[in-house]
């Protein structure tokens, strides 16, 4: 059966289109900081990919508050801290101080033209821990909401429950960052905040 361009279209700029992208970004920016050890000065691509994953995952929860493509392309553009108002504004958990910190400070870099240079010390390397928390944080408070819209207006008879649609959300990112740092604990240290899920749920492509 042919699937109409509006039915793709509504797909791929869906909420849950959104959420995946911001997690792949999130999960990219990753593997570069942890696999590669280049300095600061001379490549940033892990702290634009972290970026663009936040953006995904606030531009996630707005299109599941309504938000058109159309609203957030000329009212917010790339814009993290816009997204991260107007997403606080309508419901969406606090950031944590410290990764919103981070946010705050790489959202003067992911400007709508380009990715401006981040000045670091010299021969510092990328930190990416407070940028990744961040965005697992706002894809796991998101999650219900993601989950919701598709049930309600993309699902189809396969589809599993909102409860279950969540708990594979989560169990994604907790299979992907099983070791990403997000949250203080009393020692000063970070730990992970999502709830135990199990890694073989896997990625629901609903």
């Amino acid at each position: 059966m042919m699937i109409s361009t509006t039915d793709n279209e509504a797909r791929r700029t869906s909420p849950l289109a959104f959420w995946r992208y911001g997690h792949d970004y999130l999960r990219v920016a990753r593997t570069l900081s942890r696999q590669h050890r280049i300095p600061c000065a001379d490549a940033q691509v892990a702290y634009h990919a972290a970026a663009q994953g936040i953006e995904f995952s606030l531009k996630a929860f707005l299109r599941a508050r309504g938000a058109t493509v159309e609203e957030l392309r000329d009212d917010v553009g790339r814009s993290l801290s816009k997204a991260l108002a107007r997403s606080e504004a309508q419901g969406l958990a606090r950031i944590p101080a410290p990764w919103r910190a981070a946010v705050a400070e790489i959202a003067f870099c992911h400007q709508d033209a380009q990715f401006v240079y981040l000045a670091t010390p010299v021969g510092a390397f990328p930190e990416l821990d407070p940028l990744i928390g961040a965005g697992i944080f706002i894809l796991d408070s998101i999650a219900p909401d993601v989950a919701r819209h598709f049930v309600m207006n993309l699902g189809g008879q396969a589809t599993p429950t909102v409860d279950t649609f969540v708990a594979r959300l989560r169990a994604d990112l907790t299979a992907t960052f099983e070791i990403a740092l997000i949250a203080e604990d009393g020692a000063g240290g970070l730990t992970h905040p999502m709830p135990d899920a199990s890694p073989s749920s896997g990625r629901l492509y609903a």
